[in-house]
């Protein structure tokens, strides 16, 4: 296979998802309902009593193979690269963290600095030397040399609110979000850099699609006020900076974004990957033709307490709420993955999008 012919593969591959998060989308043009599998390593590795540590300490050519059999069951149209292991940054720069368990998701189980001031004693090079992202960054080259003429990888980061959120504790940083909103503005200048950072190393690797993950920018945590002040500068921030080098970037936030539909767009992102709690129906009014959207399969009551049944009528229901003949939107679960979610239920949602344009 000579080079041209796999660059026109990958082209191929990359502009059938661009498509379904570019403004201008029509679900004419593609031929069946775009779906991904959000995240998904405690997960993927749960299957076989692995925990996030130990696909750190496998061989990376190990590691990436049982990342290439997963997916070719789920079929997901992106493969995430460190899936649940955003919070080895805070590891890198010194923070007392938990992989170790199988089917856990990762913690941070103390705050990094007690004050803003503290950040600057916080090294971004030694961030990079953590063994855990090394081993990542080789996993990921491994599957671009591999994969990559077929399968669009991808990699997300905690946004930079939420990382402000971990590095001081989350009780001591929502009171400082009122308090001395200057000192957390302060802590976010590190925290932007740290996600750009973070993914500068993976687009070196190999992916071409970037997120930035942020659940405490929900509106289940703050309002609109909170929102526009705090947490939508770092997410353009971030988009600036990192500006068209990834061929996408996307916007995950947990819980209720309701309130802020109308700020999205400002965000800088291709997608915006929402939750279970948000209404399809109105997303499409305000995003349609601004930005993509995707989701809501709920993770726990749906993905991983539903029978198939119940995965494929929420799947239908979702996509007809989301009027995907009108383009810019992708199947997928509303969060990360439960590590117990059924093999079948993953495969009874891709099989619904894969199906649903010839039974419509």
């Amino acid at each position: 296979m000579t080079k041209m012919f796999i660059n026109m593969k990958i082209r191929r591959v990359y502009d059938d998802i661009k498509r379904n998060i570019s403004k201008g989308c029509k679900a004419s043009e593609n031929p069946r309902v775009p779906v991904i599998i959000l995240s998904g390593g405690v997960w993927a590795f749960n299957q076989v009593g692995k925990s996030l540590q130990d696909w750190f300490d496998m061989d990376p050519e190990v590691s990436a193979d049982y990342v290439i059999e997963v997916n070719k069951k789920v079929r997901s149209d992106l493969i995430w690269c460190a899936g649940g292991c955003n919070n080895l940054v805070l590891r890198g720069l010194g923070a007392k963290t938990e992989f170790g368990e199988p089917g856990k998701a990762a913690e941070v189980l103390e705050p990094l600095i007690q004050s803003p001031s503290e950040v600057d004693r916080l090294s971004i090079d030694k961030m990079k030397q953590d063994p855990g992202i090394l081993a990542m960054l080789e996993c990921t080259k491994i599957l671009k040399k591999k994969i990559g003429d077929e399968t669009m990888l991808a990699v997300s980061q905690w946004g930079p609110l939420t990382l402000a959120s971990l590095l001081l504790g989350t009780r001591k940083f929502m009171r400082s979000m009122v308090k001395d909103k200057e000192g957390i503005k302060y802590v976010m200048e590190f925290t932007q850099q740290l996600v750009y950072e973070y993914w500068k190393m993976f687009l070196d690797a190999g992916v071409s699609h970037v997120s930035q993950a942020e659940p405490v920018a929900s509106g289940d945590m703050i309002g609109l006020k909170m929102f526009e002040e705090m947490a939508l500068p770092g997410m353009i921030k971030t988009n600036e900076m990192i500006g068209d080098r990834p061929f996408s970037k996307m916007i995950h936030i947990c819980g209720n974004t309701m309130p802020f539909l109308d700020l999205l767009p400002e965000t800088g992102a291709d997608m915006i990957s929402m939750d279970w709690k948000v209404d399809f129906s109105v997303v499409r009014e305000k995003l349609g033709g601004k930005m993509a959207f995707a989701g809501k399969m709920d993770p726990a009551a749906v993905m991983l307490l539903g029978d198939t049944k119940k995965v494929r009528d929420d799947c239908i229901d979702c996509i007809e709420k989301a009027q995907w003949e009108k383009g810019g939107f992708i199947l997928m679960p509303g969060c990360d993955l439960p590590p117990r979610v059924p093999l079948e239920n993953l495969e009874t949602m891709v099989d619904t999008a894969y199906s649903y344009t010839q039974e419509i």
